[in-house]
């Protein structure tokens, strides 16, 4: 009989069941509990605990909370996704981290059709905050942001902190500071990204040993981004969810425009897909008037910066958070990778400087 049938015909019984730590409690009519039950009470303790644990999880559960990974005893981690909501941008990443690390995603107001999108960092802030504590009463978090989304998990970790709760890190992966949003600074951004991937697409046609192997490549590479393009361009007839996305995509970066961040004292760890990154004109290190006591993590030198929590350079920035995690702060600390593989990744110190 399964652990929620069990539990079915007890309460016909009109016997309560409930969990206290390690402990199974029972309160019973008296005659209802019969010496079979209290068996079947006794030798299933442990998958009853278990049960009655899930299903209190899922009671409490809030809209905007998406278990990720909800096993472990450390920290949790709450993820807030760029802007097209997608919570699953951290999935690779997760896997990574482990089962001893739980990572919950934080999904936007309006993705799923109940509620219109907000377009004010400050107010989605407010939201995941109230959903967080709802969930966990009691701190300490750890907020993560990507890409957009790191403005919204910097303000969130400001917010939860000004509520008097513990955020011991605020982990910011591939995150363009706010200006980079703004009018100009996006053709700048947009002209130094396609030199950028000029170059990279060089550099890999170097390395490759035959003409062949240059065709394929560029044939490869032409088709993945005519399919982009041809998938941008959206369906002729219009999708409701499709729709839904583009509108949640487009006040969330307009939030981000908007968004002038404040001073926050706690740790942040700014992770940039790689050295070159910096050169983008997304301006990541201006995060640095803001946040006093950051870090900076660089991956890889050929990591692909808009895909850079996926595989296969998942593994070096799931090391560079558990690197950065174990390791005492030290104030606008730089790091870069200093292995050439994705195998077995480290983290070495290029410079600190004390603010």
């Amino acid at each position: 009989m399964r652990v929620s049938d069990f539990l079915a015909e007890l309460n016909r019984k009109d016997i309560q069941v409930w969990g206290d730590g390690e402990r199974l409690r029972c309160n019973a009519p008296e005659g209802a509990l019969t010496p079979d039950l209290r068996d079947q009470l006794r030798d299933r303790k442990r998958e009853i605990l278990e049960f009655l644990r899930t299903a209190e999880a899922v009671a409490r559960q809030q809209p905007a909370i998406v278990p990720l990974q909800p096993r472990g005893a450390r920290t949790p981690v709450y993820g807030v996704p760029g802007h097209p909501g997608d919570v699953f941008c951290f999935s690779d990443l997760v896997k990574r981290l482990g089962d001893d690390q739980p990572f919950y995603g934080l999904e936007p107001p309006g993705l799923d059709g109940r509620r219109e999108p907000m377009d004010r960092v400050d107010d989605i802030a407010s939201y995941f905050a109230d959903q967080i504590q709802a969930f966990q009463p009691e701190g300490p978090y750890i907020i993560a942001g990507y890409c957009s989304g790191g403005a919204t998990a910097f303000e969130l970790a400001r917010r939860l902190v000004q509520r008097g709760s513990t955020v011991p890190l605020l982990a910011m992966f591939g995150t363009p500071h706010p200006s980079a949003f703004r009018p100009l600074p996006r053709l700048a951004f947009n002209l130094q990204y396609w030199a950028g991937r000029v170059l990279l697409h060089g550099r890999e046609i170097a390395k490759m040993p035959s003409f062949e192997a240059r065709r394929r490549y560029l044939g490869e590479r032409f088709r993945a981004r005519l399919k982009a393009v041809n998938e941008a361009k959206g369906p002729a007839t219009p999708d409701p969810v499709l729709a839904r996305r583009a509108r949640l995509s487009s006040a969330a970066i307009t939030a981000v425009r908007r968004y002038v961040p404040l001073r926050y004292s706690g740790r942040v760890c700014l992770y940039l897909p790689n050295k070159a990154w910096l050169r983008s004109g997304t301006a990541p290190l201006r995060w640095r008037s803001a946040a006093p006591n950051s870090e900076t993590y660089f991956g890889p030198d050929a990591c692909n910066g808009l895909l850079m929590l996926l595989e296969p350079d998942a593994p070096a920035f799931a090391e560079l958070f558990r690197q950065s995690l174990a390791k005492e702060p030290v104030p606008e600390a730089v790091y870069e990778m200093n292995s050439p593989n994705h195998s077995s990744p480290t983290a070495r110190p290029l410079a600190a400087r004390s603010t």
